[in-house]
């Protein structure tokens, strides 16, 4: 935090003293820095080890919002959500979907993708949640706590029916050594790389060889992410 003090000409004890001097930090006092018209570095308080945050996931699949490319039965399948380190390490743009990634995108099932980061030694927490059922309209919350080192919080949900396409996030909470307090955007929309369909409700088509995980490949996930978001996430934090 920086407070600065711009005092032209102050008359004090009935002296004028008109100054501008440099940036100080350390143990100096507001009231002498600004009457000597200098720049305060007020730094903040060491984080704490650890935090604990509130994640938010507001979906919003239906009609309304998607009235030319909604599937029959959209919904969202029961949510994955991961403390970790490093980032992409339940997914990432360009890097391969593992086995459990490829299971929760193209059916919905979270068993396999549960236990490998539970085999993580980067993952601190694994959580899961109920889905969202058509009409897909509702909100899921989950309470976690980070470290420093161990400060990425991500989630993913297959959305339903798709060949292997899903929502998600992978998000870090500890920047320039504080802990954020608060952060809505919308969900990712990603693209597994493991099936070739190319509607929602195409048939299973395996895609040999698998292709990285990425953006929308397909004209009819584009065409539904221009209609407007999926669901937004907001992260807050709470102690």
């Amino acid at each position: 935090m920086v407070l600065t003090a711009a005092l032209g000409a102050i008359a004090l004890g009935g002296a004028s003293i008109a100054a501008m001097g440099p940036a100080v930090s350390g143990p100096v006092t507001v009231l002498d820095a600004a009457v000597r018209g200098e720049q305060v570095v007020i730094n903040p308080p060491p984080a704490t080890p650890t935090a604990r945050y509130r994640v938010t996931v507001n979906v919003n699949w239906t009609s309304a919002t998607h009235p030319a490319t909604l599937p029959s039965n959209a919904h969202f399948s029961a949510p994955v959500v991961a403390v970790h380190g490093a980032p992409g390490v339940m997914f990432s743009v360009g890097g391969a979907s593992s086995p459990g990634v490829e299971a929760m995108a193209e059916r919905g099932s979270t068993g396999m993708l549960v236990a490998e980061l539970n085999s993580n030694t980067q993952v601190i927490s694994v959580q899961t949640g109920a889905g969202v059922p058509a009409p897909a309209v509702g909100s899921r919350t989950f309470d976690v706590t980070v470290l420093q080192l161990d400060h990425r919080i991500s989630l993913v949900s297959m959305l339903a029916p798709s060949p292997d396409w899903f929502v998600g996030f992978d998000l870090a909470t500890f920047v320039d050594d504080q802990w954020i307090d608060s952060v809505t955007m919308p969900l990712g929309n990603y693209d597994a790389g493991t099936d070739s369909g190319s509607g929602f409700t195409s048939g299973n088509a395996d895609t040999n060889p698998a292709q990285p995980i990425a953006g929308p490949r397909d004209a009819a996930f584009a065409a539904a992410v221009a209609e407007g978001a999926f669901g937004t996430v907001t992260i807050t934090k709470i102690g």
